[in-house]
């Protein structure tokens, strides 16, 4: 499908943007919707006990929350489970430094959603699993207003941005693993995804003279396909190692998207209106990466285990005019210590881009964005429940092109809080 392009607006030549988002429709449809596919792996971790260890579960992944980080693992328990967990509070915030006049733009987010549901069953050498899950889901709010950018004829003078969109990502899935002896253990997962992403973005420009460019987007987007798990895993009296491998594979990828700009060349005269919609736009394809993980455990003690996990996010070839994904890594470690029937946990991990750095000579590219998290939580263990209460955030750093069609950069600083609640019962 081929996109129409429209002339760009400029603005004061003395102002460091020269340029305001309104001179390509790909860029207004695509710029927000590209961040929210899998360009970072873990906005949210699965989880409780998980969560609150950063991550850092692939030698471990002994509780329903396994199924996501190594489904070799969910062997190692030693009674059936069934765990909820919710984010009682999910906040989310980006900020471009100094868009536009020195201004910054500012999206934010604050959601209300459950985690997941998910148990795991043995019986003898083969356990079986499942989970139905919400993986992220926000509502995202951007509206600015800059006055008096400039005095000069034929410059803007005022300009407006809104920007709304929601999203969400659900998956159902199951597993089977299989005990090798008393210390090895293989599993696979396999999982059905739904994301929807509806967003509406409205420009206003007027300029000194009296001419007035308005400019409106609006986009859904609804994408269905399949994850895949595989691991393995060995756990010794104070030693566990775990490998695990993710591949994806998207089998329905639709939209619609509705395009308006009306024109007034010059103030009070018939205004030049352009209307566009198509219900076949399939550009926000969703890209699913390669992922391997590979996590050690060390355990000497019931109440003292150290966790760390490597992960590499393949990168992909991407054919639909977003920016190819890159290679990367990124790591997590994770401490629990404590008495038999309370647990204090730590983490930090990083949760990178898979986005090329943002290059000085290009426009409209995506922003860039690098994570690193922190979680602190704890635990409650009874003979026949665990409770976990925490705390993560992910604070992020970066660059962006929130202005189309310009070079012009701007930082980007981004946070991410939520509070976990997750019970586990063990049947």
């Amino acid at each position: 499908m081929v996109m129409p392009r429209f002339r760009p607006i400029k603005i004061a030549k003395s102002l460091p943007v020269m340029t305001l988002a309104l001179g390509s429709l790909p860029s207004i449809a695509r710029a927000d919707l590209a961040r929210q596919h899998q360009s970072f792996d873990r906005l949210v971790l699965p989880g409780g006990r998980a969560a609150m260890l950063g991550g850092a579960y692939t030698a471990l992944s002994n509780d329903p929350s396994g199924l996501f980080y190594n489904p070799a693992g969910i062997v190692q328990g030693t009674q059936n489970q069934v765990s909820l967990n919710t984010w009682s509070t999910n906040r989310s915030e980006v900020v471009f430094k100094e868009a536009v006049k020195g201004q910054d733009f500012t999206e934010t987010s604050n959601t209300l959603f459950g985690g997941f549901a998910g148990g795991v069953f043995h019986k003898k050498w083969i356990t079986l699993g499942y989970v139905i899950a919400t993986l992220d889901k926000r509502n995202i709010n951007q509206d600015d207003y800059f006055y008096d950018i400039s005095n000069e004829d034929g410059q803007a003078r005022d300009f407006t941005r809104i920007h709304q969109e929601s999203n969400s990502y659900d998956l159902f899935g199951a597993s089977v693993a299989f005990s090798l002896g008393k210390s090895w253990s293989i599993g696979l997962a396999s999982f059905y995804y739904d994301r929807s992403i509806e967003a509406m973005d409205y420009q206003q420009v007027t300029f000194n003279g009296g001419q007035v460019l308005v400019q409106e987007s609006k986009v859904r987007v609804s994408n269905q396909g399949f994850h895949g798990n595989a691991g393995i895993q060995y756990r010794g009296d104070s030693v566990s190692l775990g490998a695990s491998v993710r591949v994806g594979e998207p089998v329905l990828n639709k939209g619609s998207l509705n395009f308006n700009s009306v024109t007034h060349a010059v103030a009070n005269t018939v205004p030049d209106v352009v209307n566009y919609t198509s219900d076949d736009y399939e550009v926000d394809t969703e890209i699913i990466p390669t992922i391997y993980r590979l996590g050690l455990a060390f355990h000497p003690a019931p109440g003292f285990l150290v966790s760390t996990d490597l992960s590499y996010s393949a990168p992909v070839a991407v054919d639909n005019g977003s920016p190819d994904r890159l290679g990367t890594w990124n790591y997590a470690l994770g401490l629990e210590t404590g008495f038999t029937n309370w647990r204090l946990m730590l983490g930090v991990f990083t949760n990178n881009s898979t986005f090329p750095e943002i290059q000085g000579d290009g426009t409209n590219q995506t922003a860039h964005l690098d994570y690193l998290g922190k979680t602190i939580g704890t635990s409650i263990i009874t003979k026949s429940f665990d409770l976990h209460l925490g705390f993560v955030r992910q604070d992020g750093r970066g660059t962006a092109q929130i202005v189309a069609g310009t070079t012009a950069n701007q930082r980007v600083e981004a946070t991410t809080e939520n509070i976990l609640l997750s019970w586990t019962f063990k049947l």
